[in-house]
């Protein structure tokens, strides 16, 4: 392939690609061979560029993403709000660690099968019980007032200012995971959603088998 005087040479395998294609005519069986070539690069460069922007974004920014798109739901789908929200709130939730630290030392005391179980149960009820306080502050404002990061974990502190009454503090602690800010807690006026849990669930275990405690927590769905 012969460049233009003062042309550089092409930065990425694309530009490579098509300058040898065109270089070589414009017949169909080249314009064929350009998209055998360049779709799938083009495929995994959108893809990788969109990995590198949400990697770029802060803790804050990827939880406001997430509650900016429950909240609108909440106000533009009423009718068909849980299936969309529960996709929402599984993107950014880390429902499998919410569930070993919940569950604490007993969690290395069930086999597999029962940890699978305990997980399917437990994110369940999580989903239910974060959307019911979602749903309570819906028409209040949300407030994003701060963040701590100490390496891959993070706490991102929100304030919801109701019309009446004194702001209510809730918190969101996470973990950064294959490149995304994870919720493995969220913290409601200094109350742990994931420690709470955890010390119902040791008192019934402490007098109960597993058995008893899934029975419990589906009782509750």
């Amino acid at each position: 392939m012969v460049l233009a005087p003062g042309r550089k040479l092409p930065t990425s395998a694309l530009e490579y690609w098509f300058l040898v294609i065109v270089a070589r005519g414009k017949s169909r069986k080249n314009f064929n061979m350009l998209k055998a070539i360049t779709l799938p690069i083009l495929f995994f460069a959108l893809a990788a560029a969109s990995a590198v922007q949400i990697a770029d974004q802060t803790p804050t920014e990827q939880v406001k993403a997430t509650v900016d798109q429950v909240l609108r739901i909440l106000r533009e789908h009423p009718s068909s709000e849980d299936e969309q929200l529960q996709r929402v709130i599984a993107q950014r939730f880390d429902f499998a660690e919410m569930s070993q630290r919940s569950l604490g030392s007993h969690w290395r005391k069930l086999t597999r099968a029962e940890q699978q179980e305990f997980v399917d149960v437990f994110t369940k009820l999580l989903k239910e019980n974060y959307l019911g306080q979602i749903k309570a502050y819906q028409s209040q404002k949300v407030f994003f007032i701060g963040e701590r990061r100490d390496g891959d974990f993070a706490v991102v502190e929100t304030r919801i200012v109701p019309q009446q009454g004194e702001p209510i503090a809730i918190n969101y602690h996470l973990q950064l995971s294959g490149g995304e800010w994870k919720v493995y807690d969220v913290v409601i006026e200094d109350v742990s959603l994931v420690n709470n849990y955890r010390s119902q669930f040791s008192r019934v275990l402490a007098r109960n088998s597993f058995s008893d405690l899934i029975r419990r927590m589906k009782d509750k769905e």
